[in-house]
Protein backbone atom coordinates (compact mmCIF):
# COMPACT_ATOMS: atom_id res chain seq x y z
CA UNK A 1 0.00 0.00 0.00
CA UNK A 2 1.49 2.99 -1.01
CA UNK A 3 0.73 7.09 -1.22
CA UNK A 4 -1.77 6.50 2.28
CA UNK A 5 -3.22 9.95 3.09
CA UNK A 6 -3.10 10.84 6.90
CA UNK A 7 -6.53 12.95 8.24
CA UNK A 8 -7.23 14.64 11.24
CA UNK A 9 -11.00 14.37 11.77
CA UNK A 10 -10.92 16.35 14.39
CA UNK A 11 -14.00 16.18 16.55
CA UNK A 12 -16.78 16.39 13.44
CA UNK A 13 -17.66 14.15 10.84
CA UNK A 14 -17.94 16.45 7.94
CA UNK A 15 -13.81 15.70 7.46
CA UNK A 16 -14.45 12.11 7.29
CA UNK A 17 -16.93 12.23 5.24
CA UNK A 18 -15.11 14.26 2.63
CA UNK A 19 -12.10 11.89 3.17
CA UNK A 20 -14.46 8.94 2.79
CA UNK A 21 -15.42 10.57 -1.08
CA UNK A 22 -12.45 11.72 -2.00
CA UNK A 23 -10.70 8.53 -0.94
CA UNK A 24 -13.49 6.29 -2.86
CA UNK A 25 -13.19 8.41 -5.88
CA UNK A 26 -9.85 8.82 -6.59
CA UNK A 27 -8.81 5.52 -4.96
CA UNK A 28 -6.58 7.21 -2.26
CA UNK A 29 -5.86 5.14 0.75
CA UNK A 30 -6.38 7.34 4.22
CA UNK A 31 -5.64 6.29 7.82
CA UNK A 32 -6.95 8.37 10.65
CA UNK A 33 -5.60 8.12 14.68
CA UNK A 34 -6.76 9.19 18.24
CA UNK A 35 -10.24 9.95 16.66
CA UNK A 36 -11.27 12.91 19.59
CA UNK A 37 -9.04 11.64 21.66
CA UNK A 38 -9.67 13.12 25.36
CA UNK A 39 -13.08 14.08 24.87
CA UNK A 40 -15.96 12.42 26.92
CA UNK A 41 -16.84 10.05 23.91
CA UNK A 42 -13.66 9.32 21.96
CA UNK A 43 -13.38 7.09 18.94
CA UNK A 44 -16.05 6.59 15.98
CA UNK A 45 -19.64 8.17 16.68
CA UNK A 46 -21.99 5.38 15.47
CA UNK A 47 -23.28 7.86 12.70
CA UNK A 48 -19.43 8.08 11.54
CA UNK A 49 -19.30 4.44 11.66
CA UNK A 50 -23.01 4.72 9.29
CA UNK A 51 -20.93 6.83 6.68
CA UNK A 52 -17.65 4.41 6.54
CA UNK A 53 -19.56 1.48 6.11
CA UNK A 54 -21.81 2.99 3.43
CA UNK A 55 -18.54 4.26 1.44
CA UNK A 56 -17.21 0.93 2.03
CA UNK A 57 -19.73 -0.83 0.36
CA UNK A 58 -20.41 1.41 -2.67
CA UNK A 59 -16.18 0.89 -3.20
CA UNK A 60 -15.60 -2.48 -1.89
CA UNK A 61 -12.89 -1.08 0.62
CA UNK A 62 -10.79 -2.84 2.96
CA UNK A 63 -11.51 -1.21 6.39
CA UNK A 64 -10.17 -1.67 9.89
CA UNK A 65 -11.53 0.07 13.04
CA UNK A 66 -14.87 0.98 11.27
CA UNK A 67 -17.21 0.42 14.62
CA UNK A 68 -18.24 2.65 17.52
CA UNK A 69 -15.66 3.76 20.09
CA UNK A 70 -12.83 2.66 17.26
CA UNK A 71 -9.80 4.99 18.10
CA UNK A 72 -8.22 4.47 14.37
CA UNK A 73 -9.26 4.30 11.33
CA UNK A 74 -8.00 2.51 7.81
CA UNK A 75 -9.77 2.82 5.00
CA UNK A 76 -8.29 1.57 1.56
CA UNK A 77 -11.07 1.57 -0.98
CA UNK A 78 -11.32 -0.68 -3.98
CA UNK A 79 -13.17 0.23 -7.17
CA UNK A 80 -16.64 1.50 -7.14
CA UNK A 81 -19.19 -0.18 -8.69
CA UNK A 82 -22.50 1.01 -9.65
CA UNK A 83 -25.74 -0.74 -8.54
CA UNK A 84 -28.15 -0.89 -5.45
CA UNK A 85 -27.66 0.07 -2.27
CA UNK A 86 -29.24 0.33 0.70
CA UNK A 87 -27.99 2.16 3.77
CA UNK A 88 -30.06 1.48 7.21
CA UNK A 89 -29.40 4.02 10.27
CA UNK A 90 -31.50 2.94 13.56
CA UNK A 91 -30.68 6.10 14.95
CA UNK A 92 -31.94 9.94 13.96
CA UNK A 93 -28.51 10.14 12.15
CA UNK A 94 -28.95 12.31 9.27
CA UNK A 95 -29.85 9.87 6.20
CA UNK A 96 -28.82 12.68 3.84
CA UNK A 97 -25.44 12.83 5.32
CA UNK A 98 -24.84 9.59 4.51
CA UNK A 99 -26.43 9.53 0.77
CA UNK A 100 -23.99 12.72 0.20
CA UNK A 101 -20.89 10.25 0.87
CA UNK A 102 -21.54 7.88 -1.72
CA UNK A 103 -23.25 9.68 -4.41
CA UNK A 104 -20.86 11.50 -5.68
CA UNK A 105 -18.46 8.87 -6.42
CA UNK A 106 -21.23 6.34 -7.27
CA UNK A 107 -21.62 8.89 -9.90
CA UNK A 108 -18.10 8.30 -11.31
CA UNK A 109 -18.57 4.45 -11.74
CA UNK A 110 -20.19 5.43 -15.40
CA UNK A 111 -23.43 3.25 -15.14
CA UNK A 112 -27.10 4.10 -13.20
CA UNK A 113 -27.30 3.61 -9.19
CA UNK A 114 -30.01 3.51 -6.85
CA UNK A 115 -29.23 4.24 -3.15
CA UNK A 116 -31.93 3.90 -0.35
CA UNK A 117 -31.03 5.47 3.25
CA UNK A 118 -32.99 5.37 6.31
CA UNK A 119 -32.51 7.25 9.47
CA UNK A 120 -33.47 11.37 9.81
CA UNK A 121 -34.05 13.60 6.75
CA UNK A 122 -34.72 16.62 8.76
CA UNK A 123 -32.52 17.19 11.68
CA UNK A 124 -30.47 19.64 13.24
CA UNK A 125 -26.72 19.65 12.38
CA UNK A 126 -27.19 17.76 8.46
CA UNK A 127 -28.86 18.63 5.86
CA UNK A 128 -32.28 18.21 5.26
CA UNK A 129 -33.81 16.06 2.51
CA UNK A 130 -35.73 19.45 0.81
CA UNK A 131 -31.67 20.88 0.69
CA UNK A 132 -30.59 17.71 -1.26
CA UNK A 133 -33.26 17.20 -3.60
CA UNK A 134 -34.14 21.30 -4.51
CA UNK A 135 -31.09 22.82 -4.36
CA UNK A 136 -28.08 20.53 -3.93
CA UNK A 137 -29.00 18.49 -7.02
CA UNK A 138 -29.69 21.89 -9.01
CA UNK A 139 -25.82 22.95 -8.81
CA UNK A 140 -24.51 19.45 -9.23
CA UNK A 141 -26.61 19.41 -12.42
CA UNK A 142 -24.25 22.30 -13.84
CA UNK A 143 -21.08 20.15 -13.26
CA UNK A 144 -23.30 17.22 -15.38
CA UNK A 145 -23.68 15.09 -12.48
CA UNK A 146 -27.80 14.15 -12.71
CA UNK A 147 -29.44 12.82 -9.69
CA UNK A 148 -33.28 12.37 -8.73
CA UNK A 149 -33.60 12.15 -4.73
CA UNK A 150 -37.38 10.52 -3.70
CA UNK A 151 -38.43 11.25 0.09
CA UNK A 152 -40.64 8.09 0.62
CA UNK A 153 -40.91 9.05 4.40
CA UNK A 154 -40.26 11.89 6.67
CA UNK A 155 -38.07 11.59 9.52
CA UNK A 156 -37.52 13.91 12.15
CA UNK A 157 -35.51 14.41 15.15
CA UNK A 158 -35.49 12.45 18.00
CA UNK A 159 -36.60 9.47 16.41
CA UNK A 160 -35.71 9.34 12.82
CA UNK A 161 -36.99 6.59 11.12
CA UNK A 162 -37.34 8.07 7.67
CA UNK A 163 -36.42 7.00 4.29
CA UNK A 164 -35.32 8.25 1.27
CA UNK A 165 -34.00 6.92 -2.54
CA UNK A 166 -31.92 8.31 -4.69
CA UNK A 167 -31.02 7.85 -8.84
CA UNK A 168 -27.90 9.17 -9.97
CA UNK A 169 -26.75 8.59 -13.46
CA UNK A 170 -23.16 8.06 -14.65
CA UNK A 171 -21.31 11.30 -14.83
CA UNK A 172 -19.17 13.09 -17.53
CA UNK A 173 -17.69 16.02 -15.67
CA UNK A 174 -18.20 19.25 -18.16
CA UNK A 175 -16.31 22.66 -17.76
CA UNK A 176 -15.53 23.79 -14.05
CA UNK A 177 -17.73 25.01 -11.72
CA UNK A 178 -17.79 29.13 -11.26
CA UNK A 179 -20.66 31.07 -9.20
CA UNK A 180 -18.17 33.74 -8.29
CA UNK A 181 -21.50 36.66 -8.92
CA UNK A 182 -25.22 35.85 -7.89
CA UNK A 183 -26.70 38.70 -10.26
CA UNK A 184 -30.57 39.95 -9.98
CA UNK A 185 -32.56 37.81 -7.53
CA UNK A 186 -35.36 36.22 -10.15
CA UNK A 187 -37.30 34.32 -7.60
CA UNK A 188 -37.74 32.99 -3.99
CA UNK A 189 -39.43 29.76 -3.10
CA UNK A 190 -40.54 28.93 0.25
CA UNK A 191 -41.54 25.16 1.30
CA UNK A 192 -43.06 24.21 4.53
CA UNK A 193 -43.74 20.88 5.73
CA UNK A 194 -45.67 19.43 9.26
CA UNK A 195 -46.43 15.87 9.62
CA UNK A 196 -48.40 14.59 12.94
CA UNK A 197 -49.03 18.07 14.54
CA UNK A 198 -51.91 19.48 14.98
CA UNK A 199 -52.31 23.43 15.02
CA UNK A 200 -51.82 23.87 11.41
CA UNK A 201 -48.19 24.27 12.12
CA UNK A 202 -46.77 24.40 8.35
CA UNK A 203 -49.29 27.51 7.29
CA UNK A 204 -48.25 29.24 10.49
CA UNK A 205 -44.35 28.76 9.86
CA UNK A 206 -45.13 29.71 5.90
CA UNK A 207 -47.20 33.01 7.33
CA UNK A 208 -44.57 34.57 9.41
CA UNK A 209 -41.82 34.20 6.71
CA UNK A 210 -43.77 35.44 4.09
CA UNK A 211 -44.42 38.40 6.79
CA UNK A 212 -40.71 39.21 7.48
CA UNK A 213 -39.88 38.89 3.56
CA UNK A 214 -42.55 40.94 3.12
CA UNK A 215 -42.07 44.04 6.15
CA UNK A 216 -38.30 43.68 5.15
CA UNK A 217 -37.84 43.54 1.07
CA UNK A 218 -41.47 43.58 -0.85
CA UNK A 219 -40.54 39.83 -0.90
CA UNK A 220 -43.31 37.94 -2.50
CA UNK A 221 -42.63 33.64 -1.90
CA UNK A 222 -43.86 31.16 -4.13
CA UNK A 223 -44.72 28.75 -1.48
CA UNK A 224 -44.82 24.75 -1.36
CA UNK A 225 -47.28 23.44 1.96
CA UNK A 226 -47.17 19.63 2.72
CA UNK A 227 -47.52 17.22 5.06
CA UNK A 228 -45.35 14.17 3.85
CA UNK A 229 -45.64 10.63 5.63
CA UNK A 230 -43.88 10.49 8.34
CA UNK A 231 -42.54 8.17 10.81
CA UNK A 232 -42.24 10.59 13.62
CA UNK A 233 -44.31 14.23 14.34
CA UNK A 234 -42.44 17.09 13.13
CA UNK A 235 -41.80 20.38 10.82
CA UNK A 236 -39.38 22.45 7.99
CA UNK A 237 -38.80 25.53 7.08
CA UNK A 238 -37.00 25.65 3.61
CA UNK A 239 -36.51 29.01 1.92
CA UNK A 240 -34.80 29.31 -1.72
CA UNK A 241 -33.27 32.33 -3.57
CA UNK A 242 -32.41 32.20 -6.98
CA UNK A 243 -30.56 34.15 -9.25
CA UNK A 244 -29.25 35.02 -12.43
CA UNK A 245 -26.08 32.99 -11.52
CA UNK A 246 -26.23 31.85 -7.88
CA UNK A 247 -28.67 30.20 -5.72
CA UNK A 248 -28.82 30.18 -1.57
CA UNK A 249 -31.39 28.02 0.44
CA UNK A 250 -31.60 28.28 4.59
CA UNK A 251 -33.79 25.76 5.95
CA UNK A 252 -34.74 25.19 9.88
CA UNK A 253 -35.81 22.30 11.62
CA UNK A 254 -38.96 22.87 13.69
CA UNK A 255 -37.77 22.30 17.77
CA UNK A 256 -39.89 21.66 21.06
CA UNK A 257 -40.75 24.50 22.68
CA UNK A 258 -40.37 26.92 20.09
CA UNK A 259 -43.49 28.30 18.20
CA UNK A 260 -43.90 27.58 14.50
CA UNK A 261 -44.26 32.02 13.88
CA UNK A 262 -40.66 31.77 15.55
CA UNK A 263 -38.73 28.97 13.12
CA UNK A 264 -40.69 30.88 10.16
CA UNK A 265 -39.24 34.49 11.03
CA UNK A 266 -35.77 33.03 12.10
CA UNK A 267 -35.54 31.26 8.38
CA UNK A 268 -37.15 34.52 7.05
CA UNK A 269 -34.08 36.73 8.73
CA UNK A 270 -31.49 34.33 7.34
CA UNK A 271 -32.19 34.69 3.88
CA UNK A 272 -32.68 38.72 4.38
CA UNK A 273 -28.45 38.44 5.65
CA UNK A 274 -27.54 36.96 2.50
CA UNK A 275 -29.72 38.91 0.67
CA UNK A 276 -27.48 42.35 2.48
CA UNK A 277 -24.17 40.63 1.89
CA UNK A 278 -22.01 39.39 -0.82
CA UNK A 279 -21.09 35.82 -2.17
CA UNK A 280 -23.12 33.59 -5.22
CA UNK A 281 -23.94 30.81 -2.41
CA UNK A 282 -24.98 29.98 1.10
CA UNK A 283 -22.09 28.84 3.16
CA UNK A 284 -23.21 25.13 3.59
CA UNK A 285 -23.79 24.60 -0.55
CA UNK A 286 -19.87 26.21 -0.27
CA UNK A 287 -18.58 23.19 1.56
CA UNK A 288 -21.12 20.73 0.17
CA UNK A 289 -19.69 22.00 -3.33
CA UNK A 290 -16.01 21.06 -2.53
CA UNK A 291 -15.91 16.96 -3.07
CA UNK A 292 -17.74 17.62 -6.34
CA UNK A 293 -15.55 20.09 -7.65
CA UNK A 294 -12.97 18.14 -6.48
CA UNK A 295 -14.08 14.73 -8.68
CA UNK A 296 -14.83 16.34 -11.47
CA UNK A 297 -11.36 17.21 -12.25
CA UNK A 298 -11.95 20.38 -13.98
CA UNK A 299 -11.40 23.18 -10.69
CA UNK A 300 -13.65 25.36 -10.09
CA UNK A 301 -15.01 28.50 -7.42
CA UNK A 302 -17.52 29.85 -5.27
CA UNK A 303 -17.84 32.70 -3.24
CA UNK A 304 -19.80 32.95 -0.35
CA UNK A 305 -21.26 35.01 2.53
CA UNK A 306 -20.11 33.55 5.52
CA UNK A 307 -16.55 32.31 5.35
CA UNK A 308 -16.70 29.06 8.08
CA UNK A 309 -14.73 26.41 9.73
CA UNK A 310 -16.41 23.52 7.56
CA UNK A 311 -15.13 25.26 4.44
CA UNK A 312 -11.76 25.67 6.19
CA UNK A 313 -11.47 22.12 7.44
CA UNK A 314 -12.70 20.74 3.88
CA UNK A 315 -10.25 22.86 1.25
CA UNK A 316 -7.62 21.12 4.01
CA UNK A 317 -8.79 17.81 3.43
CA UNK A 318 -8.52 18.01 -0.24
CA UNK A 319 -4.96 19.52 -0.30
CA UNK A 320 -4.07 16.52 1.73
CA UNK A 321 -5.41 14.14 -0.60
CA UNK A 322 -2.76 16.38 -3.23
CA UNK A 323 -6.03 18.37 -4.30
CA UNK A 324 -4.77 22.20 -4.82
CA UNK A 325 -8.01 24.26 -2.58
CA UNK A 326 -8.03 27.24 -0.60
CA UNK A 327 -10.22 29.41 1.41
CA UNK A 328 -10.17 33.11 1.53
CA UNK A 329 -12.10 35.63 4.08
CA UNK A 330 -12.19 36.16 7.78
CA UNK A 331 -14.05 33.97 9.24
CA UNK A 332 -17.81 35.22 10.01
CA UNK A 333 -17.36 37.44 6.54
CA UNK A 334 -17.46 36.94 2.99
CA UNK A 335 -14.98 34.81 1.48
CA UNK A 336 -14.93 31.63 -0.92
CA UNK A 337 -13.88 28.44 -2.14
CA UNK A 338 -11.25 27.44 -5.13
CA UNK A 339 -10.73 24.12 -5.80
CA UNK A 340 -8.00 22.85 -8.32
CA UNK A 341 -7.45 26.39 -10.18
CA UNK A 342 -4.74 26.98 -7.34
Amino acid sequence: MTDLVRVDIGDGGQVLRTALALSAGTGQAFEVAEIRSGGVRSGLDVHQVAAVRAAALACGARVRGAFEGSPDLLFEPGTVTSGEFRFEIATAGAATLVLQTVLVPLAKAGELSRVEVTGGTHVAGGPSFDYLARHWTAVLDRLGLRARLTLLRAGFQPKGGGELRAFVSGWEPRESLVLEERGALLEVRGLSIASRLKGAIAERQRDAAQERLWEQRRIEVHWEVASPPSASPGSFLLLEAIFESGRAAFGLVGERGVRAEILGDRAARRLLRFLEGEGAVDPHLADQLAVPMALAQKGGLVTTDETTPHMEAVAATLSRFGIAARTWGRRGGPGGLEVGRC
